[in-house]
């Protein structure tokens, strides 16, 4: 390897990587930005999907949040469980029916 060659991989090559690698970075954070807008779009919409779900025979809870879930499965036992396998496609339902 010439001098020249040695110049290049110690110098220009990590200036063109950390340039290229910048610009394709800055391309994901600005992307955060047209992403939120269209999920803002989204909340809009999500009061009309309520009143179709309710409509369609589906219960959608109101004002559930990540507090509200989590104080539901702190009061679940976890101590005391019991494993039920599901049964597969070739399986009579039968059993799994009565314990469910």
């Amino acid at each position: 390897m010439s001098g020249r060659d040695a110049k290049f991989i110690k110098t220009a090559l990590p200036f063109f990587s950390l340039v290229l690698g910048g610009a394709w970075g800055l391309h994901y954070f600005q992307q955060v930005r047209y992403d939120f807008r269209h999920i803002q779009q989204l909340d809009n919409n999500t009061d009309a999907l309520k009143s179709d779900l309710n409509k369609g025979g589906i219960k959608v809870r109101d004002n559930v949040t990540v507090e509200t879930v989590y104080k539901e499965v702190a009061q679940l036992d976890t101590d005391n469980w019991e494993n039920i396998r599901g049964p597969r496609d070739t399986e009579d339902l039968t059993q799994y029916n009565k314990i469910k």
